[in-house]
């Protein structure tokens, strides 16, 4: 989905079913110590969402609410243009009533709201037939949003139930928002205007999940969780374009962190978003090497070659580093919490190699019992090294904030393994991730069977908008804030 400035007229996106094509490749690095905890950071909850009660519940259109009255031009009439309709309506109240305060005048509706099935005969917009266009889009000349109510919302949908649609259209809204506001040039690369695009989406379901959306309500547990996974759906291949790529429009990772701006900070958060401020955090590189789109099988030597990496990570942390086993050593008392279990007593991490290939293997959408990519896994173990990271630290492993330091830790390890094309960080150690990993414990963390989240007794905190913000707050500030940003 994109919005472009008017001079490039519009890009096609296809949508790309999450796949984990990155790997772990052993190349040369330098070390980097880590630099130690702060005196004091900002507390972050383990029973909220950026300030609201984390909660499942009811996530979808209102009951008993009458459809907005919008015109929508070339509409069948049906059920998915209702929610479509509905949609818009509910995106262009919230700039109606946020845009003079952020950008101090009034927010101009958007003159065309178009709805097409791409299976027919099409119409024209930007010049173009939208037919076989199964997409949703902005178009800066016509101040059109336009969508295919015949194969992509119905697709998003039936995968991530009906506020997919709406995040959709939000973010074309953001678009449209980014044109009236002027928070973007035309010379800005196309992932700006995505990213921003993104945080402009969560900042209106913020708005959302506070109830003060006429037609639609959100819960902040699985209900963020399916929007976060449609970010993660429709997102980048791994290693296919760069930065500066025309059709760049972001990870999963780089696009879920910038809904979460959004979300947590608002629009106003969202329009500080310039080139400097994405190519500062993004995460968005081709691969370096050929043989990273190869995922690796979990064995015994790059089982060792993660001990080893993170022994060198966590070798100024006063940690005793633990012995990782795959002979089943038991542990009176301890739960296990296959497939890694930290057993305390011992200081030893068991591994059960047949799940970690399991959750290694790449993603089939045929196949329910499939994995996630080879990060994945890996973090699996790193999340249980973690547990004593906080051990040596004297931070009790059995609560819910256990479950975020965890997270942090293991997202601290990964951001110190990217080998940056662009020189911001150094690497640590031998080992890589390369990209799409990242994106591989992103989705892992909106599952619900993971640990990377979890505490000693493999316990997940419930949200997963808190999981990825603790894991992307390892990821982009290190390890130093961990502790302290997730106290008990």
């Amino acid at each position: 989905m994109a919005a472009v400035p008017a001079h490039r007229r519009r890009k096609r996106i296809a949508v790309t079913v999450l796949a984990a094509l990155g790997c772990v490749s052993l190349i040369a690095g330098c070390a980097r110590t880590i630099a130690g905890t702060p005196a004091a950071a900002e507390r972050a909850s383990t029973t909220d969402v950026a300030g609201l009660p984390a909660a499942n519940g009811p996530s979808g259109p209102k009951p008993g609410v009458p459809d907005a009255d919008l015109t929508v031009e070339n509409s069948d009439g049906g059920p998915m243009d209702g929610l479509a309709r509905n949609a818009v309506a509910d995106v262009e109240s919230y700039w109606s009533g946020v845009f003079p305060d952020t950008f101090g005048r009034e927010f101009a509706p958007v003159e065309q709201y178009v709805s097409y099935d791409s299976s027919g005969s099409g119409v024209q917009l930007c010049g173009e037939s939208t037919r076989g266009v199964a997409n949703a889009f902005y178009c800066p000349p016509d101040d059109a949003i336009a969508w295919d109510r015949g194969e992509l919302l119905p697709q998003l949908q039936n995968s991530f139930g009906p506020m997919a649609p709406v995040a959709v259209l939000a973010h074309e809204m953001g678009h449209a928002v980014q044109h009236r506001a002027g928070t973007v040039a035309d010379n800005d690369p196309v992932i700006v205007f995505e990213q921003q695009a993104d945080c402009f989406t969560g900042a209106f379901f913020r708005h959302v999940a506070e109830g003060n959306a006429e037609h639609f309500r959100i819960s902040t547990g699985d209900g963020l969780n399916r929007i976060m996974g449609v970010l993660s759906f429709i997102r980048d291949a791994p290693g296919t374009s760069g930065f500066t790529a025309d059709s760049a429009h972001g990870n999963a990772f780089d696009r879920v962190t910038a809904f979460q701006y959004g979300f947590s900070d608002g629009p106003g958060r969202c329009a500080e978003m310039d080139a400097a401020d994405v190519e500062r955090r993004t995460t968005q590189f081709p691969f370096w090497k050929h043989a990273q789109e190869t995922d690796l099988p979990v064995d015994d030597e790059h089982l060792e070659a993660v001990r080893a990496s993170l022994d060198e990570v966590f070798a100024d942390s006063g940690t005793q580093p633990p012995k990782i086993t795959t002979d089943g050593t038991p542990c009176p008392g301890t739960r296990p919490t296959p497939p890694a279990t930290y057993c305390e007593s011992t200081n030893t991490v068991s591994l059960d190699t047949a799940e970690l290939q399991r959750i290694a293997t790449p993603p089939v959408s045929s196949d329910a019992n499939s994995g996630y990519g080879d990060f994945a896994a890996y973090a699996q173990v790193a999340s249980r090294y973690a547990l004593a990271v906080q051990k040596a630290a004297g931070l009790p492993l059995d609560d819910e904030a256990a479950g975020l330091r965890t997270a942090c830790f293991v997202g601290s390890w990964s951001g110190v393994l990217v080998e940056d094309p662009i020189g911001r960080r150094n690497p640590v150690g031998t080992l890589r991730i390369a990209p799409g990993d990242v994106d591989e414990g992103v989705a892992a963390l909106l599952g619900e069977d993971s640990l990377i989240a979890a505490n000693i007794d493999g316990e997940q905190v419930p949200a997963g908008f808190a999981r990825v913000e603790a894991f992307r707050s390892g990821f982009q500030d290190g390890s130093g804030a961990c502790a302290a940003k997730y106290r008990s």
